[in-house]
């Protein structure tokens, strides 16, 4: 009792909870839909929507939602109000992050007609939300088996065990670096492979200024945090503490790995046009980079 007292004092008004299942509700939503954003059939058949089939899509991605919601939802509430609630929030959730993706990627932008961008984000939405109302069973619904169990609650547990020599600890850190990067490669690898042979990636990197192509390099570190670290989905064990194992840290050498993972994608897969100049092959690998992020970072937490 005293620590759920606690635990609602720290956090009265659950915003620190809601604030956790949102990231989790985004994690979900860059696993599933990123490659679909980086797809431009979908972007042609976006741009095609009329009106009423832009109001039957936005209709449709709800009921979607709505279904999935009743069995499987980021909060942890459940009912019909609470699954629409979660539907809502979804579809919400699924259009602001399609936005902003397409706009990193130059693909909508101030000058185009209204309609297209709508059209574009709405059906870039489908998938982004349907991602983002399976988050919890597919990214947290592992954690939630130790939800309220905490050390020292079982008055059966036995004493704990002497802690283990330093030398066994190097070892035990070192064999999870190994993982971790091991997961990440792979993760990088399985998750944009279907997306370096590409020509969006070719043409997004042409069309991007230097500073567009900053905004994506920042873009994608803060997707890794988010799946790494701040949506609570990885429990990050650590054996010896240092720098290398912060948080911040660990963010940079995914996102290194990531970067590498994609030039060897381009260099092996990609179009000629990525690697025809040094300007054109870095851009062509910070374009790349964004979803072999979301991808490594889905692998760290996968595997």
């Amino acid at each position: 009792m005293a620590r759920a007292v606690s635990k609602h004092a720290a956090d009265p008004w659950g915003l620190r909870r809601e604030g956790r299942d949102l990231l989790v509700a985004i994690t979900g939503g860059a696993i599933v839909g990123m490659p679909l954003l980086f797809t431009m059939e979908m972007w042609l058949h976006g741009m095609l929507l009329g009106p009423l089939q832009q109001l039957a899509m936005l209709f449709g991605t709800l009921v979607v939602n709505l279904l999935f919601s009743i069995v499987s939802g980021f909060r942890h509430e459940y009912g019909v109000k609470s699954a629409l609630l979660e539907s809502v929030t979804a579809v919400g959730i699924g259009l602001v992050f399609s936005a902003l993706v397409l706009w990193l990627v130059g693909e909508i932008g101030p000058a185009d007609a209204w309609g297209e961008i709508t059209g574009k984000v709405l059906f870039q939405t489908t998938a982004v939300s349907i991602g983002v109302s399976v988050a919890d069973a597919h990214v947290r619904g592992k954690q939630r088996a130790g939800d309220g169990q905490e050390k020292g609650d079982n008055p059966r547990e036995p004493d704990p065990e002497p802690p283990p020599a330093r030398e066994q600890l190097e070892s035990f850190q070192l064999r999870q670096d190994v993982r971790d990067i091991t997961a990440t490669l792979i993760g990088a690898v399985v998750y944009s492979i279907n997306i370096g042979p590409t020509e969006e990636v070719v043409l997004i990197a042409g069309r991007l200024t230097p500073w567009q192509l900053a905004a994506v390099m920042l873009a994608s570190l803060g997707l890794c945090y988010v799946i790494l670290y701040a949506s609570g989905v990885k429990d990050q064990p650590v054996h010896i503490p240092s720098l290398v194992q912060s948080p911040p840290a660990e963010t940079v050498i995914t996102y290194a790995a990531s970067l590498a993972v994609a030039m060897a994608l381009l260099g092996v897969l990609g179009e000629p046009e990525s690697a025809g100049s040094v300007r054109d092959l870095a851009a062509s690998t910070i374009v790349l980079g964004l979803p072999t992020a979301v991808g490594g970072a889905a692998g760290r937490i996968a595997l």
